[in-house]
């Protein structure tokens, strides 16, 4: 992003009255996002920015192509409009980003996040570090290294889980998105290794199989219903 265009979201945010630290936690983000913006050192993603234009009450062309207060518009050059002889059949000309963008919204029509401050909780929280400090405690009080390793599987479903939660702007992309595969995973090493249910834990995958189904099945049926009910 340029200097210019981050003066621009600069400008846009003090004219509203928010600080970088109530805009970046209205985001869901860092204050440092907001930061690198405006110096121009890195970019709002495409929901990002039709997230500040809903703050700001614009439209995604205005966000882009604002002006701030401190600048004076540029004088405009006459036009000059030809005559009908000197008229060339128009060319088709190839939609600017902005306009781009803002048909984009027009089609997807985001909705608001359900959860826009829990990942930024999630992720700030030293997860891996208490993993690690239980398996060494474990390991050199009771000498569980194995299978205690399991410990470590957490981590990945706990950022799966973070993931999710940033990103879910409905129940049903929220529920289908929990680490469900991976809860199962751990529940069958446990139940294998420390009660040899090796025959039998391998139902665990089952349910996880038939929780997604239920989950697509029933919102696609409650779907129809809002429609007819309409």
């Amino acid at each position: 992003m340029s200097i210019k265009t981050g003066a621009k979201l600069a400008d846009l945010r003090k004219r509203h009255g928010y600080s970088q630290e109530a805009l970046a936690e209205k985001l869901g983000l860092s204050r440092q996002a907001i930061s690198k913006w405006e110096r121009g050192e890195s970019s709002p993603d495409t929901d990002t920015l039709i997230a500040l234009a809903q703050i700001y009450g614009v439209s995604l062309d205005d966000l882009v192509n604002h002006t701030p207060t401190s600048q004076t518009a540029p004088t405009e050059a006459p036009v000059f409009t030809p005559s009908p002889q000197q008229q060339t059949p128009s060319q088709p000309q190839a939609p600017s980003v902005a306009q781009a963008a803002q048909n984009w919204r027009k089609k997807r029509q985001q909705k608001p996040l359900l959860y826009p401050n829990l990942a930024s909780k999630l992720l700030k929280f030293p997860f891996p570090i208490i993993v690690l400090v239980i398996y060494l405690l474990l390991g050199f009080v009771a000498k569980l290294w194995h299978p205690m390793w399991i410990l470590f599987l957490l981590i990945p479903a706990y950022y799966h889980f973070a993931l999710i939660s940033a990103r879910a702007s409905s129940k049903k992309q929220f529920l289908l998105g929990l680490p469900v595969i991976e809860v199962a995973l751990i529940l069958f090493l446990v139940i294998g290794f420390f009660f040899s249910g090796w025959a039998w834990a391998w139902v665990l995958f089952l349910v996880a199989l038939v929780y997604y189904w239920y989950i697509a099945v029933s919102y696609k049926e409650k779907k129809q219903g809002d429609a007819a009910d309409d």
